[in-house]
């Protein structure tokens, strides 16, 4: 995956983002490092939005432990890229 495409995806993560957070989320500039609920500011129970919202837009199917392990716009980033390759 180049950093072009991983751009691209982040790109897209913006108004999921927005819209998982009801509009709180700070998504400009969205780093690959940046804490999804410290950086971000998504509540603990937005996750669970934002993992509809991603199972949405790149119909797949996002279990509980990949769930869990979303931290960082880079976890969502690589389960995406993962989600994807296998489809």
């Amino acid at each position: 995956m180049t950093t072009d495409e991983r751009a691209r995806i982040i790109e897209q993560l913006k108004p999921l983002l927005s819209r998982a957070s009801n509009g709180r989320a700070k998504v400009d500039p969205l780093p690959e490092d940046a804490q999804i609920i410290e950086d971000v500011g998504l509540a603990s129970l937005d996750l669970l939005e934002l993992r509809f919202e991603l199972e949405a837009a790149w119909n797949t199917q996002i279990t509980d432990e990949e769930a869990i392990s979303l931290k960082t716009i880079r976890d969502v980033v690589d389960v995406i890229v993962a989600k994807s390759a296998a489809q």
